[in-house]
């Protein structure tokens, strides 16, 4: 996703500089660098709004991208990240614009001198008239933005409450886009960044609309119940689902956003079943946080249940026919759906070892895993915590011999699985053929 996010910064600063006029960054004879902060003024108020409509457009789950960026949550990571560029693009923009204004005031810095009335004309707006409205909610739409991005970021906020007030994010963002609109001068709307900037908001505010509406993945929801509850000894929450209407089916390592409880709204989980043409969809939830723990006491036989999905590409097919697969926690869940599924139709050839590290020691899930395993002709390795040394990159390539030549398919903690990747490259395994699910949807 790094490559994903640089690529885009690198067309959108271009984009902005291949509409700028010869000279814009000249500095006048006088010493005046007034001319020279409009340019940054405009840039910056650009890229801001641009890196927050890309943010905005994958916020709605296109599932259309999903194969061009390797799944949703792997796309979810740009989102996260164009998010807090664009904040920081409006904060630079805001700063531009004030503090050299503010320097004047001191006495610290001349004014610039007022354009006669036929200096500029290039650079006249469309819609001066809304310049005073335009700029109150670009200030307070900033604001929101900078205070729900710090909330994104500070992890002691539960997910419930970042969720509810993340809904106002779209709001937010039509601010900013009026006033982009309002203040975009007439010289960037005939270069390539004016009509780019405008489809961007023009997705952006489609999609803004749509959650605000509630709309996001509404076509691809299915309505059930809870048919079955099950708490394993690690902590481990297995909850089947029947589901009542259409549902497309879903690949195993997929997950889905499931609402328990309207108040609560969705959560992200990842699906440890097989599709078998029946409606039931099993989850694998782990207690990680105040809902999850609670979950257990308050869901019951019955309680009707929503399934929005599936989203995700960790669907192993890879280009290589030998596979290594690790787990970590409760990142063994799609590992149990493939299973479940090479067991019915088989590995197609495929040579496999499936690696799963766990301080817990859950007898039953063990027993169930040993017997899946062997009846899909791959081989389980237990690594017990702290009874069994860690799973290092050097351990793994130990254990695999021909490891530079596999595939590895990866999923549980994040510093876990980055640590892995980087010690699994520098012995040799290709970057391409390491996949690592990205669970973070915040």
């Amino acid at each position: 996703m790094q490559r994903h996010f640089l690529f885009v910064l690198a067309i959108l600063v271009l984009a902005w500089l291949a509409g700028l006029p010869t000279g814009a960054w000249t500095v006048e004879p006088s010493g005046n660098y007034w001319p020279i902060r409009r340019v940054l003024i405009h840039g910056s108020g650009f890229l801001a709004i641009a890196c927050m409509s890309l943010a905005m457009i994958l916020a709605a789950r296109p599932i259309r991208l999903e194969g061009m960026l390797g799944g949703l949550d792997q796309f979810y990571r740009l989102h996260k990240r164009l998010g807090i560029a664009g904040a920081l693009f409006g904060v630079a923009h805001w700063l531009i614009e004030i503090v050299p204004r503010w320097m004047v005031g001191q006495g610290w810095l001349a004014a610039p001198q007022r354009r006669g009335a036929g200096a500029g004309a290039g650079d006249r707006r469309l819609f001066a008239d809304w310049d005073e409205l335009a700029a109150t909610l670009g200030e307070w739409g900033l604001y929101l933005v900078l205070a729900l991005v710090v909330v994104a970021l500070w992890r002691r906020i539960p997910y419930r409450q970042f969720a509810r007030l993340h809904r106002i994010l779209p709001l937010a963002y039509l601010m900013l886009v009026f006033h982009s609109v309002v203040f975009l001068p007439r010289s960037y709307w005939m270069a390539l960044s004016g009509p780019l900037a405008a489809l961007l908001m023009a997705g952006g505010t489609i999609a803004a609309v749509l959650s605000l509406a509630g709309r996001i993945g509404a076509r691809r929801r299915a309505l059930g119940h809870v048919e079955a509850i099950r708490l394993h000894e690690d902590r481990v929450l297995e909850v089947r689902c029947q589901l009542e209407t259409a549902w497309s089916g879903h690949e195993s390592g997929q997950f889905v956003f499931v609402t328990f409880d309207r108040r609560e709204g969705a959560h992200p989980f990842t699906v440890a079943s097989a599709w078998r043409g029946d409606g039931q969809i099993v989850l694998g939830i782990k207690a990680l946080g105040d809902y999850t723990r609670a979950l257990p006491g308050q869901l019951t036989l019955g309680a009707p249940v929503t399934v929005e999905g599936p989203y995700g590409r960790f669907n192993f097919e890879g280009e290589r026919e030998r596979q290594v697969w690790v787990a970590g926690g409760i990142g063994i869940a799609p590992f149990v759906s493939r299973l479940d599924r090479l067991a019915r139709d088989g590995a197609g050839g495929r040579q496999i070892d499936l690696y799963y590290s766990t301080a817990e020691s859950d007898g039953a899930l063990f027993a169930r895993l040993r017997d899946t395993a062997a009846r899909a002709g791959v081989r389980l390795h237990l690594v017990m915590t702290p009874r069994d040394p860690l799973l290092t990159p050097e351990r793994l390539a130990e254990a695999v011999p021909d490891i530079a030549e596999t595939e590895v398919w990866f999923c549980g903690p994040k510093a876990f699985g980055d640590a892995l990747r980087t010690g699994l490259v520098k012995l040799g395994l290709p970057r391409r053929c390491f996949h690592q699910e990205a669970f973070e949807m915040r």
